[in-house]
């Protein structure tokens, strides 16, 4: 490994002096012992002494040092370094960012001093930015590098950072002009993710030929590559790159590598085919293995539900089990621990057992009419290059306790299989909904780990510590102290599990629900796979998560053992899976099989169907509304010709802003009236604007007839969805409908663009009996109502996700409501302002969610170029540049055709002899 740089060595201690002040430990502590296979429980240990000298006066010291090399700031020199000095947080935060600035920018002069050429230079400078997140100083840098006489040359950096943000369609349509050659030299795992996610013929053959030239990458790049290739299909190639990279010299090779090396051994070597004896069901069991070893399971809580499931089918006495790795020695082990009055008569058959991935089960070499379960969380990707479902044809699923996380998941073929093999018995509300909504029977089962106890004692016959101790599993420091009671800290999460095999991480799940059972009085916890399996043991647990009203939630809040809520959910679970199980054990083909399951669920499913179809009851608006609107109203303030406008040839345009966007509003409408080709009429609403800047400005654009409207005193209630850049003042539009009733159309354009094009040819969009025209994002909405709750109550971000799900059908990509034609008067038939409003004080949704949960995807689809977004996409003339999101034209850093928006700066400034105030 290199010597690390001067500015490797400052970040690290950058990062350890914040680490300390989080959480100091004394410097007599004892190190932290090492995680084993099965989690340990550890006595929380005392606080350190806050006035042991040596520990504050030799953290002062280098703290002291960092920030005076970093900020140039003037904390504690370090000879008056003592232990009363104060640490400053946001101080240490600064210096870590600018120590992880550094880091990256150094790397361009590590090279270079090294004989590194340029190109390579920037690249791995570009790399190195954005592996720390600092994918803004990545573009400014790339962009600072490009040649003057040819701006795209900056396209391989800005198809670099567009890869960091997983925007890999854009990012390889930066890439795909670049010879494949200098792809191969200066960025061959990005060039290959971004090629393969394209998936055309020619990206494919592109990162095709990146792969087959190999012969100097490196250990690291010949692994991404191969387990990329692998995910996608392409075998043969992955198993050469694997070759080659277990063929090299490993001395100097990072540990995460070496793992991902090992982890795709069992791909590039695998198992044969299990040859089954005459009458043998083949049944997979969920294991959590992938090529990317990344996101392979690091949580018991996986384990615990593979458990559970298998302790249902050990239900089955007279069942004989078998299976290689111990899987055959487990399920006779369980089928032992089986309470006697849940044990089962019948099923007197052979199964063989066997894994098979959840998130790859493509890879897997299971026999013909092979038989699963599949429940849990479903699923991560593999290299964020797609996802395991449909799952491999030789494999038969009965969903139940099945939960989608990542509407990403649910691709038109995902659908399609779904449908063919549902119903669908979900984990969580929010799944059910979200499937009815695709057109896929689903009802809510719950979790599979309340059945969890079959295979343990009831809590009366367990000999219990005395005294017990409150466990508290992965849950913040401060919730612990709060418990006045001796407490033991646990963990679900560890490396170790991420290398564990199947049945070593089962029988860990084992041992750690008896260490449960034994040693808790009761359990605090924030994990599902804690809370619900050890409510299921007979204890008490207090559900601490993170987000009460997050995804995985809803069905599942307040259990307690033997409540109501929770043995429906039990005991439901329990007879789905002995009622169809029976079936497959008896010998029954699919057909027969997923008939009886689809007979089996259909009252369930009725009954979600009528719950999901329910009218929503919305708050009312948190305003007077007609108060308000005479109050704008009697606000409005006119400037410029109105008298003499030609309505007939007038084109209406409207702008939000607030007092903090006002030295934006010159320069926007400088680039709207210059590209017009006929009469403008200008509608601001306001907030915070004051009457002299209202007259410069209508000074500035002398011909243009300009209305501005306070909306200082409107206010919609707590918006939890504002984004954190731009104001409430965006909200303002909403009311257009209702302020702008003498006009049927208006055009409404974001603060934050530069028009190039005739907004006069935007305006005359046919609508085609849409309400309004808008360029398509790159949101879909259901991934949007999902985060859209996690900030609401339970029961209210439920309601959310449910009544937007079954408004719209599954599942649109949201628009960018930045430019806009709206057609007012068919919003005020729709009666938009009244309806829909109330949204943003019930659910806290912001003026664009408000908009799509309105016209969702009934509304004309502008051209891109109408909305064009510089830091995804490369930006021809015409049209509107919009630079939304982070990464303005007037802030120091380049950005994207950020020169675009400097020139009518200039424009203008040269036009009035100002510059905007």
């Amino acid at each position: 490994m290199p010597e690390p740089s001067l500015s490797d060595k400052i970040s690290e201690k950058a990062k350890r002096a914040l680490n300390r002040a989080r959480r100091p430990i004394a410097p007599d502590a004892p190190p932290a012992a090492k995680p084993g296979p099965t989690p340990t429980i550890v006595q929380a240990a005392p606080a350190p002494v806050p006035d042991d000298p040596r520990r504050d006066i030799r953290f002062a010291k280098w703290y002291g040092r960092l920030t005076r090399i970093l900020l140039d700031a003037k904390p504690p020199s370090v000879d008056e370094a003592s232990s009363d000095d104060e640490f400053d947080l946001d101080l240490a935060r600064e210096a870590v960012l600018v120590a992880e600035r550094a880091k990256g920018y150094a790397v361009f002069g590590d090279l270079v001093s090294s004989g590194a050429d340029r190109d390579l230079a920037v690249a791995s400078t570009v790399r190195a930015l954005c592996e720390a997140n600092l994918r803004h100083d990545a573009r400014a840098f790339a962009l600072g590098m490009a040649d003057p006489a040819d701006p795209e040359s900056a396209r391989l950096g800005l198809g670099q950072v567009l890869y960091s943000m997983a925007e890999y369609h854009p990012g390889w349509e930066r890439m795909r002009t670049i010879p494949v050659v200098e792809l191969a030299r200066l960025a061959p795992i990005e060039a290959v993710t971004c090629a393969l996610a394209t998936g055309t013929p020619e990206s494919v053959a592109a990162a095709l030929e990146i792969g087959a030239l190999n012969s100097s990458y490196d250990v690291h790049t010949l692994v991404e590559l191969s387990g990329r290739f692998l995910s996608t299909g392409h075998r043969d190639l992955a198993l050469e790159l694997f070759v080659k990279a277990d063929a090299q010299d490993h001395s100097d090779v990072r540990a995460r590598t070496l793992e991902a090396l090992e982890n795709l051994r069992q791909w590039a070597e695998p198992k044969p085919t299990p040859v089954l004896e005459p009458g043998t069901i083949s049944v997979g069991v969920m294991d959590y293995h992938q090529p990317d070893v990344d996101r392979a399971s690091r949580n018991v809580g996986d384990y615990i539900q593979t458990l559970a499931m298998l302790g249902n089918l050990a239900r089955f006495q007279q069942t004989r089990f078998h299976g290689d790795d111990g899987l055959g020695d487990l399920m006779t082990d369980l089928q032992a621990r089986v309470k006697p009055e849940l044990r089962v008569d019948g099923g007197a058959a052979d199964v063989h057992l066997m894994p098979v991935s959840r998130d790859f089960s493509s890879g897997d070499n299971v026999p013909d009419s092979t038989w699963m379960l599949a429940f849990g969380w479903q699923m991560h990707s593999t290299y964020r290059l797609g996802f395991g479902l449909p799952y491999d044809e030789r494999i038969n699923p009965i969903f139940l306790s099945f939960h989608i996380n990542r509407v990403a998941v649910l691709t038109p073929e995902a659908i399609d299989y779904l449908k063919a093999r549902g119903p669908i018995g979900c984990r969580d509300w929010t799944t059910v909904d979200l499937l009815l909504s695709a057109g896929v029977d689903a009802f809510f089962t719950g979790c599979l780990t309340t059945t969890v106890n079959a295979v343990f004692a009831d809590l009366a016959d367990v000999e219990r510590d005395k005294p017990g101790v409150v466990g508290t599993i992965d849950v913040p420091e401060w919730v612990v102290k709060r418990i006045k009671k001796p407490t033991a800290s646990i963990s679900h999460g560890g490396a170790e599990y991420r290398s564990a095999d199947l049945v070593t991480g089962v029988r860990s799940a084992v041992s750690l629900l008896e260490d449960y059972q034994k040693r808790f009085t009761r359990i605090v916890t924030s994990r599902l796979h804690a809370y619900l399996p050890a409510t299921s043991l007979g204890l008490k647990v207090k559900f601490r998560p993170a987000t009460l009203s997050d995804v995985r939630f809803e069905g599942l809040l307040g259990m307690e053992p033997e409540s109501p809520a929770f043995v429906a959910i039990r005991d439901g679970l329990r007879g789905l899976i002995n009622e169809t199980f029976a079936l497959v054990f008896a010998g029954a083909g699919p057909d027969e099989v997923y008939a009886h399951w689809r007979e089996l669920c259909a009252p369930l499913v009725a009954e979600a169907r009528t719950r999901f179809e329910a009218p929503s009851v919305l708050e009312p608006a948190h305003f007077d509304l007609p108060a308000a609107l005479a109050e704008i109203e009697r606000s409005q303030r006119r400037y410029g010709p109105h008298e003499s406008i030609d309505e007939a040839r007038i084109t209406d345009v409207a702008l939000s802003l607030d007092q903090n966007f006002k030295g934006l509003l010159p320069v926007t409408v400088e680039s709207i009236v210059t590209n017009a080709t006929g009469p403008v009429r200008l509608w601001v609403t306001s907030r915070g604007l004051d009457a002299d800047y209202e007259a410069w400005f209508a000074r500035s654009f002398p011909d243009l007839p300009v209305t501005f409207f306070s909306f200082d005193h409107v206010s919609y209630g707590e918006i939890t969805r504002m984004i954190s850049h731009i104001s409430v003042a965006c909200m303002d539009r909403l009311l257009l409908p209702e302020v702008l009733t003498h006009l049927d159309r208006v055009t409404y354009i974001d603060i934050d663009t530069v028009t190039q094009g005739d907004v006069c040819e935007l305006a005359r969009t046919d609508l085609e009996g849409f309400p309004l025209a808008a360029r398509t994002g790159i949101q879909t909405a259901a991934f949007q109502w999902r985060l859209a709750g996690n900030r609401l109550e339970p029961d209210v971000a439920t309601d959310l996700r449910r009544t937007l799900s079954a408004a719209h059908p599954f599942d649109f990509t949201m628009f960018n409501a930045g430019v806009l034609v709206l057609d007012l008067a068919r919003m005020r038939e729709d009666h938009f302002v009244e309806r829909f409003l109330p949204m943003a004080g019930t659910y806290g949704l912001n003026d664009q969610d408000i908009l799509n949960a309105y016209a969702g995807a009934g509304r004309k689809v502008l051209h891109p170029t109408w909305n064009a977004f510089p830091l995804l996409e490369q930006i021809g003339d015409g049209g509107i540049v919009h630079y939304a999101g982070a990464g303005k034209p007037w802030d120091r850093q380049l950005v994207p055709y950020g020169e675009r928006w400097q020139r009518q700066a200039a424009a203008f400034a040269a036009r009035t002899g100002g510059s905007a105030q």
